[in-house]
């Protein structure tokens, strides 16, 4: 009877601490309208992030602290024969930061992956608002993250994961946030593509 009772509550801890778990992935973030297409010999990913900055963090962020944004991209078409194939991948972030002397945000894209998707470095923006500013790390346009060559006519599934990247938070903040979940925004999105090939 012990046992049965023992086994119970170690049931239910696990069960308390996966939900748990499940929430803070997500931490009220979602993607959508997430695609696929083709453009200028590449492949190009669009969406949109949509997410509340919590008052701890914008407070935060007009102290100096700066937020950095990770979109990870990965293209893999399915083989009964095999493991799935994995035909691109791609990451890019965006850090955005408040400038106390000119009292505007900084918003600094860069990407890294194969072909179309290694940018590299870009050149900064600046924004009156920091709504402005987040704008531009919520809304993914026309990304590059493949060669069209590479992708042919066929099922693809594109997965993308979009995070708040706490390990480029200052060392003494990351000690702070244990435990807070108020930080963690973190979605993951599947879905099924296939794009056709271009016209001539």
């Amino acid at each position: 009877m012990l046992k049965h009772s023992l086994f119970g509550f170690c049931l239910a801890c696990i069960l308390c601490l996966l939900t748990f778990d499940a929430g803070a992935q997500t931490g009220g973030v979602e993607i959508l309208n997430l695609k696929a297409d083709r453009l200028d010999k590449n492949i190009a990913v669009s969406a949109q992030i949509k997410f509340e900055l919590p008052s701890a963090i914008e407070n935060a962020m007009y102290k100096g602290v700066s937020l950095t944004f990770v979109s990870e991209v990965e293209i893999t078409r399915e083989r009964w024969y095999w493991i799935d194939k994995t035909v691109a991948k791609a990451r890019r972030q965006i850090r955005v930061s408040f400038q106390a002397l000119t009292r505007r945000w900084r918003v600094l894209p860069w990407s890294e992956g194969t072909g179309a998707a290694g940018l590299g470095v870009q050149l900064p923006q600046t924004y009156d608002t920091l709504a402005e500013a987040l704008a531009q790390a919520q809304n993914i346009h026309n990304w590059r993250v493949a060669e069209s060559a590479d992708i042919g006519d066929a099922d693809y599934w594109l997965v993308m994961r979009y995070r708040l990247d706490t390990s480029q938070l200052p060392q003494p903040l990351q000690i702070g946030l244990l435990g807070q979940g108020e930080w963690i925004i973190n979605a993951t999105m599947r879905q099924h593509i296939r794009l056709a090939e271009e016209k001539p």
